[in-house]
């Protein structure tokens, strides 16, 4: 994950969990393969599999289903 990306995510934290997920799922969809395993670990990590959900291939939070 480079660092623009991570500064995005700890930007959205400070919002709140939904927003640090929503920004997760748009960075993965947007990321290499390197950044989108390293938010899927995060996500592993974090035990919040149930927030998200995928439609082709792409990542989504619940709240942009």
């Amino acid at each position: 994950m480079t660092k623009a990306e991570q500064k995005q995510i700890d930007r959205a934290t400070t919002q709140g969990r939904g927003a640090m997920f929503r920004t997760m799922a748009i960075i993965h969809r947007a990321g290499s393969s390197r950044t989108q395993k390293a938010v899927e670990l995060a996500i592993s990590q974090g035990d919040a599999w149930a927030e998200f959900t995928r439609l082709g291939g792409a990542l989504l939070h619940k709240s942009e289903v």
